[in-house]
């Protein structure tokens, strides 16, 4: 029986590749991965990854300088006007972004005006090697007016166009933030 299925499996094979090296599946699987691969390389053309740059390094911890020293307005200019901040675990009452360099300010403004003191040791720096971005551990004790300890230990992405900070994805436990949150004025 078992010589009889090579016999017929034999005869369908000739059939069905007359003329070609493969199969008429695996040409056509093969033309259509070539296709795809044209179309991914096309649409990636434009882009073009750059490693982190030493200027992006050096935004970064001025980032964290001038947060330290609570100089708010000096910090705004390392951003871009479309700068996006991303918190994707937010404590309640606290937003996942905050979009645009003047919405930007205005909330580190009232944030920072509720810290007695504020600071953030770099534990971790890592410059990507093909791409603009900037990956970051860090570890955050503030005071904050009322007397309220806080920290934390973070994560930050930054990526950066033309030198200034596009966007900033911060990753932190949300329930020790939450007392600061819980200080913020209400609206």
């Amino acid at each position: 029986m078992q010589r009889e299925m090579r016999c017929l499996a034999r005869p369908t094979r000739r059939r069905a590749m007359p003329h070609t090296p493969f199969p008429p599946t695996r040409r056509a699987l093969l033309g259509q991965t070539a296709g795809l691969a044209a179309l991914v390389a096309s649409a990636l053309a434009p882009v073009q990854a750059r490693a982190a740059s030493p200027r992006d390094v050096d935004s970064v911890r001025r980032f964290f300088a001038l947060m330290q020293r609570k100089e708010i307005e000096a910090w705004g200019e390392l951003w871009a006007e479309n700068g996006r901040i991303i918190v994707p675990y937010p404590p309640a009452g606290f937003g996942t972004s905050i979009d645009g360099k003047a919405e930007i300010l205005r909330a580190f403004r009232t944030l920072f005006a509720n810290f007695e003191s504020f600071a953030a040791e770099l534990t971790g720096l890592y410059p990507a090697a093909d791409s603009d971005a900037v990956c970051v551990e860090y570890r955050v004790s503030a005071r904050l007016l009322n007397g309220t300890e806080y920290s934390n230990s973070n994560i930050a992405v930054f990526r950066f166009e033309a030198g200034l900070i596009s966007t900033y994805h911060d990753y932190f436990d949300p329930r020790r933030f939450q007392v600061v949150v819980d200080a913020l004025p209400k609206p």
